[in-house]
């Protein structure tokens, strides 16, 4: 008689094994990776991408698996304690993180829009946002729910999941920014960067708009270890920053801590500006194309001026 993980290997392909689980591709999501986690001994299963998850692996052998297979596998099964289920599963290595656009969301990139689109269309283009852009970052509202009279932007990482949204007003709502209860230590809108070109950081993801191949931190702070820190400093070779003049002193930590590994960093002026969203892409390259080179000189030179 086959064992179990001839079965499973027959049944869902390769695998490769990491402590107590078997990693294989989900079924369910068909990513292309193997994410689905399966722990033989706790009699559990999870996928770390879309979160379909189980606490008995007879129901995946059963809905997957050939009738023969389902036999077999039922001669083998036994009971386990399921009480702590849950703690069977170490931390997926890439920790990807995936979120669900609120079920009211309606792309303002479709062709039949209800009416209720006209003010959040209204509310882009008083911004300076054109209708090229709605379709490239895919913007949407929500009229209901949770997030209502609200603009979102989505960001999707590099296997094209989304892995953040926020949610910006539109109307005169005291709250600004009501954004979903994630981590935000993600490299928002990944999908669209090239890497192999100069990355700009920008605070927020209205700028991120204006600004050619960049990226928001959703704040204006940047964590030496953090998703987007780590990848900037693997992947990229010049970066410009462009943080709103109020974030000054924020600017030159993370232009200290780039230069210490090794980066070239400019520093766009903002000073009389509101912000990068504030102004057109046109004028957006040009404050670009002035940017001043750092080096640890004029860095300890303009930190003791705003001291």
């Amino acid at each position: 008689m086959k064992n179990k993980i001839q079965i499973l290997k027959e049944t869902f392909g390769p695998y490769y094994k990491s402590q107590n689980e078997y990693l294989f591709k989900c079924p369910f999501c068909k990513h292309h990776k193997k994410k689905l986690s399966i722990n033989l001994n706790a009699n559990v299963y999870k996928c770390w991408v879309c979160d379909s998850k189980g606490k008995s692996i007879h129901y995946l052998i059963k809905k997957f698996a050939p009738s023969q297979a389902v036999k077999e596998w039922q001669l083998l099964d036994v009971k386990v304690d399921m009480s702590i289920a849950d703690d069977f599963f170490s931390t997926d290595p890439e920790e990807i993180q995936t979120v669900s656009l609120p079920g009211e969301f309606v792309c303002l990139a479709n062709q039949n829009l209800p009416l209720t689109a006209k003010k959040p269309l209204n509310y882009l283009k008083k911004r300076g946002i054109i209708e090229k852009d709605i379709r490239y970052f895919k913007l949407g509202f929500c009229e209901d729910g949770e997030y209502k009279s609200r603009i979102i932007m989505p960001s999707f990482d590099i296997e094209g999941y989304c892995n953040y949204f926020i949610a910006r007003t539109y109307t005169d709502n005291w709250l600004k920014y009501k954004n979903p209860h994630v981590s935000k230590d993600v490299i928002f809108n990944e999908l669209l960067i090239d890497w192999k070109q100069p990355i700009t950081i920008v605070e927020g993801a209205f700028d991120a708009i204006k600004a050619e191949n960049s990226i928001p931190l959703l704040g204006s702070t940047l964590n030496k270890k953090s998703k987007l820190f780590c990848k900037l400093i693997e992947k990229c070779q010049s970066v410009y920053l462009a943080l709103d003049q109020d974030a000054l002193k924020k600017s030159f930590l993370i232009i200290k801590d780039l230069l210490e590994y090794g980066l070239e960093v400019y520093r766009i002026d903002t000073s009389k500006i509101d912000d990068i969203g504030s102004i057109s892409k046109a004028k957006a390259l040009e404050l670009k194309e002035t940017a001043l080179p750092m080096t640890f000189d004029n860095y300890i030179d303009m930190r003791c001026k705003i001291s």
